[in-house]
């Protein structure tokens, strides 16, 4: 029995482990930012060209091609207003009805209300109300406040029976103008799916009947979530479409490829990172392809981006590729203390600290050495790049480097030509000072330079009443050499004052000293009872 237990546990972890070790990464795709060496040159023109098929617009906002229309059975009314009257921003409707009930001290009196075109709500024997503007609480509140008046406890009850509908006008870019059924609920985007493929998301204006006309934007509502830009419609609306300035198209290794409407001062690099999402594992970003159409000699051109360098403007109808990664001769790692973004500012990125560790697959050129790579690789160092203690392994061998010496020419090693699966690691400097021993606070404390260890055991609190007698400091570096106790203290360095352990390490033994008088007391007085016991028998 105790053997079929085993074996039960033994298959049920390889039952549970065997998904972990399945789930490796594709063949082939890194997990980092594959950079090529520039010694392989700029290729800017190119003749590869795929034609992109064009998006519409109903695709690019992720809408129905088809417009709703509302048939008018039993359960889609119902539908309309158990949602207008659980929606506390449902605003009032020309054509919505409802039943008030009210008691007028001596009967229960039911009557039908509806909202006319003026938004007015005519109450028999009591009044108006406009309308126009309420919500269906706020209403609510308006009718019971008339009926108070009139009837005091008559205790007034409102229920929506019907939703009203309308139609709004829709011109501009699209297929044909026309009027579009809409009610109380209805949002722009709804009426808008007929727009032509050169429609803009970006540029959709909506003039109400008092005529006031408002821009909205429908790519920020749909894909930004954010509902100003997807008003609520209003009987009487007119949307007008108008024609996009720059559309252009996005395919290839990046997140969300798609057809995108550029605005104004977006480039190539807003495109590939804000509307394609970023780019996949294996994407090729010094070479993004722009395939551009000449219409001097109507044919498509491509040219070819280095977006670790720079970005490029676009201009409408550009088809824009993100390839994979040609694979070269070899390629190198290099990880921790350095930037590995997509794209970025190459004149700021050495000002930001605290970045989190990156990874590059660093394509080298065949002959190119680890000075030049490091030469190369300069601007996507940090402030927090500890440039004396970087290490390079080559066939699990191990061998320190000092990159400051390389950066600046000072380097006097013979250059070291890279091979394939070699490895750059480059740690962050660690800007602290530990004080430990006879000290108020032991611990860990920022690096400031030009300091004695007299500085750091003040910040800790000073020396305690249990130091050694004559003040006895140690000071030892990052790599655990002795110091001179009066030194310059350095990054990583540690400050010990000796402790005064005699009496400390005296307390124990006289305990056990204690403890075995104790024993052997108690013993000798059992040994003398046991024998004045025995001499009385």
């Amino acid at each position: 029995m105790k053997g079929k237990k085993i074996l039960f546990f033994a298959v049920f972890l390889m039952w549970a482990y065997v998904p972990l070790f399945s789930a490796s990464p594709v063949a082939n795709q890194p997990v980092g930012l594959v950079v090529r060496s520039p010694l392989y040159g700029s290729e800017t023109t190119g003749t590869a060209v795929d034609i992109i098929p064009f998006g519409t617009f109903s695709e690019q906002l992720g809408l129905s091609t088809t417009v709703q229309t509302f048939s008018g059975t039993a359960t889609e009314l119902q539908q309309r207003i158990l949602m207008a009257v659980s929606d506390v921003s449902y605003p009032i409707t020309p054509g919505d009805t409802f039943r008030l009930s009210y008691t007028d001290s001596v009967n229960r009196i039911v009557t039908d209300l509806q909202v006319d075109s003026n938004y007015t709500v005519d109450i028999p024997a009591m009044g108006t109300i406009d309308a126009k503007g309420m919500t269906l609480p706020q209403l609510k509140e308006k009718i019971f406040a008339l009926v108070g008046t009139y009837f005091a406890f008559s205790n007034p009850q409102l229920t929506m029976t019907g939703t009203g509908s309308f139609f709004v006008t829709v011109k501009g870019e699209v297929n044909s103008t026309g009027s579009y059924p809409a009610w109380g609920l209805s949002r722009l985007s709804s009426v808008v799916s007929d727009a032509t493929n050169f429609a803009s998301s970006r540029d959709v204006v909506v003039k109400s009947l008092d005529g006031t006309e408002r821009q909205y934007d429908l790519y920020r509502a749909l894909r930004k979530g954010d509902l100003t830009q997807d008003p609520l419609l209003k009987a009487g609306d007119v949307v007008t479409v108008g024609r996009a300035d720059r559309i252009v198209t996005l395919s290839g290794r990046v997140f969300r490829p798609g057809t995108y409407q550029l605005l104004s001062g977006e480039n190539l690099k807003d495109l590939v990172t804000t509307y394609g999402g970023g780019l996949m594992p294996g994407a090729d970003i010094q070479r993004i392809r722009v395939q551009r159409f000449d219409n001097d000699i109507s044919q498509w051109n491509a040219e070819y981006v280095d977006l670790l360098q720079s970005d490029s403007s676009l201009v409408s109808y550009d088809q824009v590729v993100v390839d994979s990664i040609e694979q070269t001769t070899g390629s190198v790692t290099v990880e921790g203390a350095i930037r590995s973004d997509e794209a970025y500012d190459a004149t700021t990125s050495t000002a930001i600290a605290g970045q989190a560790s990156g990874r590059i697959f660093y394509q080298f050129y065949p002959g190119e050495t680890l000075q030049q790579m490091v030469r190369s690789l300069q601007v996507r160092l940090m402030t927090s790049s500890d440039y004396e203690h970087a290490s390079f392994i080559r066939n699990g061998k191990k061998q320190m480097l000092n990159l400051r010496g390389m950066l600046s020419g000072t380097d006097a090693t013979e250059p070291l030509v890279l091979q394939t699966n070699d490895q750059l690691i480059i740690p962050f400097a660690q800007r602290f000072v530990t004080v430990t021993g006879a000290v108020t606070r032991p611990g860990t404390y920022a690096y400031v330079p030009d300091k004695t260890a007299d500085y750091y055991i003040a910040l800790a609190g000073g020396v305690t009443t249990d130091a050694y007698k004559p003040i006895s400091v140690s000071v030892t570096d990052g790599s655990g050499n002795k110091m001179r106790s009066d030194s310059i203290v350095g990054k990583e360095y540690s400050v010990k004052v000796k402790e005064n352990t005699f009496v400390r390490d005296l307390a124990p033994t006289v305990a056990v000293i204690g403890l075995v008088s104790s024993v052997l007391s108690i013993l000798y007085y059992s040994v003398l009872t046991y024998k004045g016991v025995s001499s009385l028998q």
